[in-house]
């Protein structure tokens, strides 16, 4: 089953990540909420396009690996 943005997180838990820049390579993020104990990753321009869920620790891993 492929997941979408919306059943990972309300479209407005989401923000563009700022290592995204200013080209139209944009991924939105939602991170972990009380309800949630994941961040989910979407596609900017894919309204409720597919998206995937890591957990935090791996994220952080990730976004650490970029700086």
């Amino acid at each position: 089953m492929a997941l979408t943005a919306l059943d990972l997180a309300p479209d407005d838990d989401y923000f563009v990540s700022s290592f995204s820049g200013n080209g139209n390579n944009c991924i939105k993020v939602a991170n972990p909420a009380p309800h949630r104990t994941y961040v989910a990753v979407c596609d900017s321009k894919l309204d409720n396009g597919p998206a995937f869920a890591v957990r935090p620790e791996v994220w952080n891993t990730f976004v650490a690996s970029l700086t």
